[in-house]
């Protein structure tokens, strides 16, 4: 684990050197979680790496931290966090994509996100998606407990308990578009982490 918390960091480093930007004007998501929110706005909940505890930590304990925001579209969340944190949310190694139960109940609203996350280019088509039994924030949150990155813990969960081919954003745009069968594994918070407990036949606009 140790040895992939070190990787994300050093590819971290790398990118904002490259771009000559100054690493703590950025925060670094890794995982974001979808839901929708009690006044019917979305609410995001990001797991971003806490660079701020390489040092101390050495590559052990927790890599990072959460936070959630909410708004009527995804772009006016991110206005939001930047005018607040003055910093802008860095989407380049996001690896995870979790979608509240809310979300996909509102078929509403559960378009309307998909329609923003198709013209957002830098959130990754490969990237795996869930979909979380009760609140995408209860999943994402757990970063706060869990030793190394939450993004790590879900990818091993990934490989090691679901027997099924791996589901990305690019095969749940595609399946939503065209009308294809996308079934997605459903993760549920408990008080070890997080298990694969079923599957979730994601909506599709027909």
């Amino acid at each position: 684990m140790r040895k992939e918390i070190i990787a994300v960091i050093i590819l971290i480093l790398l990118a904002f050197t490259q771009k000559n930007i100054d690493i703590e004007d950025r925060n670094y998501a890794l995982v974001v979680g979808m839901d929708e929110s009690q006044k019917d706005n979305f609410k995001i909940t990001y797991s971003f790496a806490d660079l701020s505890k390489v040092a101390e930590t050495k590559g052990r304990g927790a890599e990072s931290v959460s936070a959630s925001y909410e708004g009527d579209t995804l772009r006016d969340i991110e206005t939001q966090y930047k005018r607040k944190q003055d910093k802008t949310i860095e989407y380049g190694h996001l690896k995870v994509l979790v979608i509240g139960e809310g979300l996909l109940d509102n078929k509403e609203k559960y378009n309307d996100f998909l329609e923003e996350i198709r013209e957002k280019k830098d959130y990754s088509r490969n990237m795996l998606v869930f979909v979380s039994e009760g609140s995408a924030s209860s999943i994402v949150r757990l970063d706060e407990e869990m030793n190394g990155l939450l993004s790590d813990h879900l990818k091993r969960l990934e490989e090691r308990h679901i027997p099924t081919k791996t589901v990305t954003l690019k095969d749940v745009l595609r399946g939503y578009w065209e009308g294809e069968r996308v079934k997605v594994p459903v993760l549920k918070a408990n008080k070890n982490g997080v298990e694969f407990v079923s599957y979730e036949i994601l909506p599709n606009r027909t």
